[in-house]
C-alpha cells in the first residue's frame, strides 16, 4: 500500500495531468464497481462497509439506521456524485480545479470507514497540489492528436 502511495505522489508531482486523469477515470470506476454495483447485487456487504469497523461510531450509526434504509439508492447516489466528480476532472478549466476539490472532501469524509480507508489523506495531499496547476485541456483533448502533415528531409509539403 505504501509503495502504491509513493507512486501516487511521484505521479501528482511529476506528471500532474497524467495523475488527474487517473484520478478521474479512477473516481468513475469506483463509483460503478463499489457504490453502484456492490449496492445493489450485495446490500448488506455496502451496509458493512460502514459498519464493521468504523474508526468513529458515527459512521456505524449512520450507516445502520439510513444506509440500510436503502442501499441501493444511497449507492446510486453517491455512484453519481463519484461519476460527477470524476467527469469534472477529466473535463478543463476550473471544472478540474472543483472535482479536484470534491475527490479530496469525498476522500476525506469516507476516511473514517475503517482501517482501509486510512491512505485516503496522503490521496487527498496528492489531489491538494494538483489543484495549484491550470488545465487548459480536457482529456479528450489531451488524447485527440493533431494531424501531422507529410514531410520530406525534414520539410513541409
Amino acid at each position: 500500500m505504501v509503495d502504491i502511495l509513493h507512486r501516487h505522489l511521484d505521479l501528482c508531482l511529476i506528471r500532474p495531468n497524467a495523475a488527474r486523469i487517473f484520478v478521474g477515470v479512477f473516481f468513475i470506476i469506483m463509483a460503478l464497481a463499489v457504490n453502484a454495483l456492490l449496492s445493489i447485487v450485495a446490500p448488506d456487504q455496502f451496509v458493512r462497509l460502514g459498519t464493521d469497523a468504523p474508526l468513529i461510531p458515527f459512521y456505524a450509526w449512520f450507516f445502520e439506521q439510513v444506509v440500510a434504509l436503502s442501499p441501493a439508492l444511497v449507492g446510486i447516489l453517491a455512484a453519481i456524485g463519484e461519476i460527477a466528480v470524476g467527469l469534472l476532472i477529466l473535463s478543463s478549466g476550473n471544472r478540474v480545479k472543483l472535482g479536484l476539490t470534491g475527490a479530496i472532501l469525498f476522500l476525506i469524509v469516507i476516511t473514517p470507514l475503517g482501517v482501509w480507508t486510512l491512505p485516503n489523506p496522503v490521496m487527498a495531499g496528492g489531489l491538494a497540489w494538483l489543484l495549484t496547476k491550470d488545465y487548459p485541456k480536457s482529456m479528450p483533448q489531451l488524447l485527440r492528436r493533431s494531424p501531422r502533415r507529410p514531410t520530406v528531409a525534414g520539410k513541409e509539403l
